[in-house]
């Protein structure tokens, strides 16, 4: 029966993505972006589209592609991306977020240094986005794209420019906001910035943390940005629960995480009862007898073995907990403990101004914790602080490895980190599904095809299993 539903599942999101890819994947002429620059109207319309499409294109359907869920729906594992995957998200990302960003930054330049807090967000989301393209395709339209009357057919920039176009977006954002007047400054609502609420000093601590992430792929692919690094780590970064970036879900109708929606919508009630999410093998492996809370957190009838590699769980399995997979679940943009983490790996890797690398580990294992166990909108089952307290003081000194598995851990949910991360670090070391095309994990995905029937400047799509230059393979 579940093997029905899948495919009125697969169908339904055929049908879905035939109205959303025909004409709209030309990056420099822009169908969805809005008429009005309000940024008022423009943000909320943003950071919805952003986090619907991410969560349901990429959150339910690259999750087994790092491991952290056993086997999901119209998967890319294999190595075959389909064209609806591909052309939602590009055109998701381009014409829906970036689109419309390009507008907002336009007016609010032009109206001067009392919308630099409107342009300074419009700019962080962008390099955001930026980020997640070239982690998803490599080379892509960046210091020519949205610009359609200049470049209708933008070239494709190597993954290493645009890290570091990304990283001077992050710095140009920073500069606006400190040099935004203290009086007559653009009045952004609550309901118009829904990761902040138009709360300048933690936009601007998640820039540096943003930042801080870029700079990371680009060390890893072997760029000579340590003085980048320090200069970043001395300023305010995140450190606590409390300035995690995500957009939250009321859990109304109309208002629910993605991955409750397709269980409702194709399945039953919710994921333990219809066995849709089982945790991966790697999940598993890492919790499974650690003490640690977030097994217990995460995991329902943990109890019994995991389903296992390209497998959905069933009743003699163990299964991601409703605990999780709920509809008020919020869609996470970055957590401190990415940060602390980051900085436990470049102090084992000798950065002094990283400070401790114990220090750093035991904060972002706690944060990590701590934001599954308390801190999360929504929160079902906690874990009290002494417990937390009590596994935390339990481990021991870390080693690079240690890092690298908590780093997986901490990015649980989140697509695009997670599977940097398994990139980047080659840990924890996965395994080739079953009945893959490819030689390794999933790499990148394909161009989509409309956009390369509309841009002669496409480049020929690399196999689906060449490592990225972040890599440095």
């Amino acid at each position: 029966m579940k093997r029905i539903r899948l495919i009125l599942l697969s169908f339904a999101f055929i049908l879905g993505s035939l109205s959303s890819c025909d004409d709209k994947l030309d990056i420099n002429t822009d169908p969805l972006v809005a008429t009005s620059a309000d940024p008022n109207a423009v943000l909320p319309y943003v950071f919805v589209q952003y986090s619907s499409r991410k969560v349901t294109e990429l959150g339910t359907r690259i999750c087994d592609v790092p491991q952290y869920i056993s086997d999901t729906f119209n998967s890319p594992k294999n190595g075959r991306t389909s064209i609806f995957l591909t052309g939602n998200t590009w055109g998701m990302m381009y014409n829906q977020v970036l689109g419309n960003l390009s507008l907002v930054k336009a007016d609010a330049a032009a109206a001067g240094p009392t919308s630099n807090n409107v342009n300074a967000i419009a700019t962080i989301i962008s390099a955001h986005i930026f980020y997640e393209l070239t982690s998803i395709w490599e080379d892509v339209p960046f210091t020519e794209a949205l610009n359609g009357q200049e470049f209708p057919f933008p070239n494709f920039d190597d993954q290493q420019t645009i890290l570091n176009g990304v990283v001077a977006m992050y710095d140009e954002a920073i500069a606006l906001i400190d040099s935004t007047p203290s009086s007559g400054v653009f009045a952004i609502t609550p309901a118009g910035d829904q990761w902040y609420g138009g709360d300048m000093a933690s936009w601007r601590i998640l820039a540096n943390s943003l930042k801080l992430r870029a700079l990371m792929l680009l060390r890893n692919g072997g760029a000579n940005v340590d003085a980048q690094i320090n200069a970043t780590l001395s300023q305010p970064l995140m450190t606590s629960n409390g300035q995690a970036a995500y957009l939250r879900y009321s859990g109304q109708p109309g208002a629910q995480n993605g991955m409750l929606t397709i269980i409702t919508a194709f399945f039953g009630p919710d994921n333990e009862s219809q066995n849709v999410f089982g945790p991966g093998d790697p999940i598993d492996a890492l919790l499974r007898d650690s003490g640690d809370p977030r097994y217990d957190l995460w995991v329902a009838r943990n109890d019994l073995p995991a389903p296992g590699i390209d497998l959905f769980p069933d009743n003699t399995t163990s299964v991601l907990s409703n605990n999780i997979i709920r509809a008020d679940l919020p869609d996470m943009v970055m957590l401190p403990a990415e940060i602390d983490l980051y900085k436990a790996e470049l102090a084992l890797e000798g950065v002094t101004a990283a400070g401790n690398a114990e220090t750093n580990y035991r904060n972002g294992v706690r944060n990590s914790i701590t934001w599954w166990g308390q801190d999360i909108p929504g929160v079902i089952t906690t874990v009290s602080t002494a417990d937390i307290d009590a596994y935390v003081n339990s481990l021991p000194a870390p080693t690079l490895e240690d890092v690298y598995n908590q780093q997986y851990l901490a990015a649980f949910l989140q697509p695009v980190l997670s599977w940097n991360h398994v990139r980047r670090n080659q840990f924890p070391v996965l395994e080739t599904p079953p009945a893959s095309n490819i030689s390794t994990i999933l790499k990148r995905f394909n161009y989509p095809p409309d956009e390369v029937g509309a841009n002669p400047n496409t480049p020929a799509n690399p196999e689906t299993d060449v490592p990225m230059w972040f890599e440095n393979l």
